[in-house]
C-alpha cells in the first residue's frame, strides 16, 4: 500500500523514515491482529466441521443400515410374490354322509381304502395336469362324515360286509397319505356341512391355494356358500366333485368345471329298498292264488275308521289317522328305510279288517327311528298301489323343515309336503289353520 509522505519543509530523512517505520508498524499490527482474528474463525470452522463429519459418518452408517435392510427386504418381498404366483396347495373337500364310496371298495376294508384315496389322487393329477399343467402340488384331502349314520345306512340296505369293513376302510384311507384325512363328525345336524363351508372359505381365500375340489354336489345347501365365493372372485379356483351321478339343484346352474371319478362313489341315493322287496314278497306270496285270466288282484285297505265326512277316490278305508302326519322324525330321514322281510310277524292287507294300527308313513317311505317302540304298523306287506296312496297322503302333511321356512336338503325327494295341496284357495289359510305355515307354501 503506497503512501504519500507529508509534505513538509523542514523533516529531514531521518524524519521520514520514522514516519514511514511507524505507518508500517501500524500496519503490521493490524496484520496481525487479524491474523489471531482468522486463526479464531477457522479454529470455530475446524470444530463445525468436525461435528459435521461425524453426523455425516453416522448418517453414512445409518444410511449403509438401511440400504442392508432395504436389500433384505426386497428380497423378501420376492420370495413372497413368487410363493404367492405360483401356489402349489390343492384341496379335496368331501361331504362323506352324500359322496358315499363305492361299496366295492369298503367291503375290501384297509385294501379298499388305500385304493380309494390312489384313485382319487391319480384322477386329480391327471385332471389338473391336463386343464392346467400342474404337476408340482401338494394334495390334501378331508373327508367329514357320520361315521355311525353311514354305517347303519349299509347294514339296511343289505352291504352287512361293506357295514363290517367300514372302520378298516376308514384306516386304510387314512394310512394311505399323511394329508389324507377321513374324519368322523359324529350325528350332529349338518355337522359336516359347517366344517366343509369353513375350510372352504379358509382355503379359497389362501394365496397358495391353486384349486380346491368341492365334493359335496349332493346337497343344495352348499349352492349360498358356493355362490357367495363366486361373487369375491374365487370361482376359477373351484371344481365340483360330484358323488351322484346327478347334481343338486342349483350347484349344478353355477358352471363350475366338474371332476368325475368313475367307480369311486356310489353313482345313485340308496333309493328305499322297502318298496321294490315288498313287491317281490306281495308277488310271490299272492302266485298261489287262483285268478281268473286278464283279473287283477285288488287289495281295499281298512286300516283305521273312516269319517263319513271324508270321500276319497282311491280304495276306500285308507285314512291313516296321523301316520301320515309330519313330525321332527322328518329331519333325520336318512336315504332308505329298513326292508321290512316276511316272518312270522308280517301281515298282508285284510280288506274285512280295521287294521290298527295303521302302517308307519316314515318306515315304508324314509326312516323310521323308533323301531319297535312306533305307535304306527311296520309289519304289513304292501304292493304298490298301497305305496302310492301313503306317498300321496303323506305330502298333505307339511315337511318340518320348509315349515320353520329352512331350506329342506331333501327336496323332491322329501316324502312330506312342501306346498299346500290346496294352494292359494286354501279355505283353512283364510282362518289361520292350515298346517303348513311356512313362506310361499301356499303359492302356485
Amino acid at each position: 500500500m503506497a503512501h504519500n509522505p507529508p509534505h513538509t519543509t523542514t523533516t529531514g530523512p531521518r524524519d521520514l523514515i520514522d514516519v514511514y517505520l511507524g505507518k508500517l508498524r501500524e500496519e503490521f499490527h493490524s496484520t496481525l491482529d487479524q491474523s489471531s482474528e482468522y486463526r479464531e474463525q477457522l479454529s470455530t470452522v475446524h470444530k463445525e466441521l468436525a461435528v459435521y463429519k461425524r453426523a455425516f459418518d453416522d448418517l453414512q452408517l445409518e444410511k449403509d443400515k438401511l440400504g442392508e435392510l432395504k436389500a433384505n427386504t426386497e428380497k423378501r418381498c420376492e420370495e413372497l410374490e413368487k410363493n404367492q404366483i405360483k401356489a402349489n396347495r390343492v384341496v379335496a373337500l368331501i361331504d362323506g354322509d352324500g359322496a358315499i364310496f363305492d361299496t366295492t371298495l369298503i367291503r375290501q376294508g384297509q385294501t379298499g381304502g388305500h385304493d380309494a384315496a390312489k384313485m382319487l389322487a391319480d384322477h386329480i393329477k391327471s385332471h389338473l395336469f391336463s386343464t392346467a399343467g400342474a404337476s408340482d402340488f401338494q394334495l390334501w384331502v378331508y373327508v367329514f362324515l357320520n361315521k355311525r349314520g353311514l354305517s347303519d345306512t349299509l347294514g339296511r340296505h343289505g352291504e352287512t360286509v361293506a357295514k363290517n369293513k367300514f372302520e378298516d376302510f376308514i384306516i386304510g384311507f387314512n394310512q394311505a397319505a399323511e394329508r389324507f384325512m377321513m374324519v368322523d363328525v359324529g350325528n350332529a345336524k349338518e355337522a359336516a356341512d359347517a366344517k366343509i363351508k369353513a375350510i372352504l372359505e379358509n382355503e379359497l381365500r389362501m394365496p397358495q391355494t391353486m384349486k380346491v375340489l368341492f365334493g359335496g354336489c349332493h346337497d343344495n345347501g352348499y349352492v349360498t356358500s358356493l355362490r357367495s365365493h363366486i361373487t369375491a372372485g374365487f370361482k376359477d379356483k373351484i371344481i365340483l366333485l360330484p358323488g351322484y351321478t346327478e347334481v343338486a339343484n342349483g350347484i349344478s346352474d353355477l358352471d363350475i368345471p366338474l371332476l368325475t371319478i368313475p367307480d369311486l362313489f356310489v353313482p345313485e341315493k340308496f333309493a328305499p329298498v322297502g318298496m321294490a322287496a315288498t313287491n317281490m314278497a306281495v308277488s310271490t306270496a299272492w302266485a298261489a292264488v287262483p285268478m281268473k285270466k286278464g283279473a287283477t288282484p285288488r287289495f281295499p285297505l281298512a286300516w283305521a275308521r273312516v269319517s263319513p265326512r271324508q270321500r276319497s277316490t282311491s280304495p276306500p278305508g285308507l285314512d291313516w289317522g296321523g301316520s301320515s302326519e309330519s313330525s321332527e322324525d322328518a329331519d333325520e330321514i336318512l336315504p332308505g328305510p329298513p326292508v321290512p322281510a316276511i316272518h312270522k310277524g308280517t301281515r298282508h292287507i285284510n280288506p274285512k279288517l280295521v287294521k290298527n294300527p295303521p302302517p308307519c308313513t316314515l318306515f315304508y317311505l324314509a326312516n323310521c327311528r323308533h323301531g319297535t317302540d312306533c305307535k304306527y304298523g311296520h309289519d304289513y306287506i304292501l304292493n304298490s298301489e298301497h305305496y302310492a296312496e301313503i306317498q300321496e297322503n303323506a305330502k298333505k302333511a307339511p315337511c318340518p323343515t320348509t315349515n320353520k321356512g329352512e331350506l329342506c336338503t331333501w327336496g323332491d325327494n322329501c316324502c312330506y309336503g312342501h306346498k299346500c295341496p290346496q294352494t292359494t284357495k286354501c279355505f283353512y289359510l283364510k282362518l289361520g289353520r292350515c298346517r303348513f305355515i311356512g313362506s310361499d307354501m301356499h303359492k302356485d
